[in-house]
């Protein structure tokens, strides 16, 4: 429900102005805010108290309970009545035409809230005058309470009046959906009925197609047999007629194509002999054409082939020169390659070679190492026995010995 149904009250909020005080304001007026607490302010400066306390006290006392109600216009009127009153630009005036004494006092401050913050205003009047500013102080209270029970008065039925229509929205979702569960129930019911309906003109109409259809096809084999016959009967009749036509006509068709035929001939004859002659004339000035055309066609033609010959020896030597490059480049590749895999076969062969040479010569060294060492066992047998030969591993070795030294012969069997 739209809050202007009930004049815009809410609900009042508490705040604190700049200076300190707090007020209380309505969010659905915001332009309108009360002082809460009443701030005092001391300023000294001298000014004629008759004429400030008159003028501050007949004003304020215009600001009644009966003026304040709760239209927001007349609201606003008052607190802009009470604010030009205090306001500290005619207040400085009214000071500046006669300064006499400086007192301190306090007086009561309404903020009008419409965009800008409320500014404090400093009256300087004389004591006897405070009196009168506490009493429209305490005038204004009760009007203040008067409006906040008031919006809390409103917000109570606005609560009240929102609780009412949630319970009737509640109502009214209940009958709706009774509504519609009956409202589907006939609907079923006459989709039912609708159905059976729809079936039985169904079955009806098929019924009646097919009797349709048996007394359509009992009626066109009917006609069907008498366009047979009449059919047939008229078809022997038009044959006799076509062909008694067709035999008078064949007789008088031959005979004008006889006549017709002998009068061709005869200017066939006529027509060759004229057409020989045009012909063989025609014939010399075309050979005299031909040749001329020929002769120069050939002309043109050895010269085109010149030409093309020139260009197609030119084409097929750069193209032989470039196939010539790419084939030694690519035989060239190859030797590479070949080479590449000779020389791998070469290093493995002679790598073969070497270990089998190393191998050789580790055995003949061995081999050498050990028959040394069984000569010098020998030898030495041989200096004591003084023996002239002997055999070992088959070889034959015959001593000289001649003092120390022993000088070995061998013979291989």
């Amino acid at each position: 429900m739209d809050d202007d149904d009930f004049g815009g009250f809410e609900a009042a909020v508490t705040f604190e102005g700049e200076d300190g005080e707090t007020q209380t304001i309505s969010p659905a007026i915001p332009w309108a805010a009360f002082p809460a607490v009443v701030s005092e302010v001391h300023v000294l400066e001298s000014v004629s108290s008759d004429v400030l306390l008159e003028n501050s006290l007949h004003s304020a006392c215009l600001v009644s309970s009966d003026s304040l109600i709760l239209s927001g216009d007349d609201v606003l009127a008052a607190v802009q009545t009470a604010n030009n009153i205090l306001n500290p630009a005619v207040l400085k005036e009214q000071v500046q035409l006669s300064a006499s004494s400086s007192l301190d006092i306090s007086i009561p401050s309404l903020s009008l809230t419409e965009g800008k913050p409320s500014e404090n205003s400093t009256i300087p009047v004389d004591d006897s005058e405070k009196p009168g500013i506490n009493g429209s102080k305490k005038h204004l209270h009760p009007t203040l309470a008067s409006l906040e029970i008031k919006l809390k008065d409103a917000e109570e039925e606005k609560c009240r009046i929102k609780k009412d229509l949630e319970d009737l929205m509640e109502k009214h979702s209940i009958v709706q959906t009774d509504f519609l569960k009956e409202k589907e129930g006939e609907f079923i019911s006459h989709q039912d009925r609708y159905k059976k309906l729809q079936e039985k003109h169904k079955l009806e109409l098929e019924d009646m197609r097919k009797a349709g259809h048996e007394a359509l096809t009992i009626i066109v084999e009917e006609f069907k047999a008498l366009l047979q016959s009449t059919v047939e009967k008229q078809e022997e009749a038009i044959e006799k007629q076509y062909i008694a036509a067709i035999e008078k006509q064949s007789y008088k068709c031959e005979e004008l194509l006889n006549a017709q035929h002998q009068r061709l001939l005869d200017m066939l004859d006529t027509e060759k002999e004229v057409l020989a002659q045009k012909v063989e004339a025609a014939l010399i000035q075309q050979s005299q054409k031909h040749k001329e055309a020929l002769e120069k066609c050939l002309e043109e033609q050895q010269n085109r082939s010149k030409e093309a010959l020139a260009a197609a020896a030119k084409i097929e030597k750069e193209v032989m020169q470039e196939a010539i490059l790419k084939a030694v480049e690519e035989e060239r590749r190859n030797m590479e390659k070949i080479h590449a895999k000779e020389r791998e076969i070469w290093q493995t062969e002679c790598d073969k070679y070497k270990e089998k040479i190393a191998q050789a010569v580790q055995e003949a060294v061995q081999e050498q190492r050990k028959t040394s060492q069984d000569m010098k066992y020998l030898l030495f047998i041989l200096r004591i026995q003084h023996q002239k030969s002997f055999f070992y591993n088959g070889l034959e070795f015959q001593c000289l010995v001649i003092y120390t030294p022993i000088i070995l012969r061998y013979h291989v069997e």
